[in-house]
């Protein structure tokens, strides 16, 4: 499940709050339910994330490849990211949120099916035209260092580590086409 943690990005994204004011958040509020974005990533898997909608006071996506379910995401009332539910019964939850992308200093507890139970640090500072992150588990080595870069609903068009990278490729059912 460890791997899980590198691929946080995919479903990201930064929205803008207020002038100079940025929060880790999906702009679910401005998304049709049904609007689905593909990312390509360097070992070639493509995945393709679709908005269900709210449940709950949450919102949920699903996550697929080839069609065939990979995993479902629940992200708070705010667009933070807060579980992943994998097709295979696993699970991974952040707590109170993942906040990968939150500009400055942040911590969550990282859990996961397998046992696994981490508090994470996280720093995020603007870079150029994206963001850098240095993460990893507090008092634990660090992960590598990520630059990730946002477009429309705050969703990540590209992420790069030294350990993979991926690129949004398209977005389909999201008010944009044409």
């Amino acid at each position: 499940m460890w791997i899980g943690i590198r691929a946080l990005a995919l479903g990201f994204g930064l929205a803008l709050a207020a002038p100079g004011i940025v929060k880790a958040e999906i702009d679910f509020a401005a998304m049709p339910e049904g609007c689905s974005w593909t990312s390509r990533y360097s070992d070639g898997q493509a995945l393709t994330e679709t908005y269900l909608g709210m449940k709950g006071g949450k919102h949920r996506t699903k996550v697929t490849s080839d069609g065939k379910l990979i995993r479902e995401m629940t992200y708070d009332a705010k667009g933070r990211m807060a579980r992943k539910d994998w097709a295979d019964g696993n699970w991974e939850s952040f707590s109170p949120f993942s906040c990968f992308d939150t500009v400055g200093s942040c911590t969550y507890r990282y859990r996961n099916s397998d046992g696994g139970n981490q508090k994470i640090a996280s720093k995020t500072e603007k870079d150029g035209k994206g963001f850098h992150v240095a993460a990893g588990p507090v008092d634990g080595e660090p992960y590598p260092d990520e630059y990730f870069e946002t477009g429309a609903f705050g969703l990540l068009t590209k992420s790069k580590a030294a350990n993979y990278s991926a690129r949004l490729t398209g977005m389909t059912n999201c008010g944009l086409e044409g």
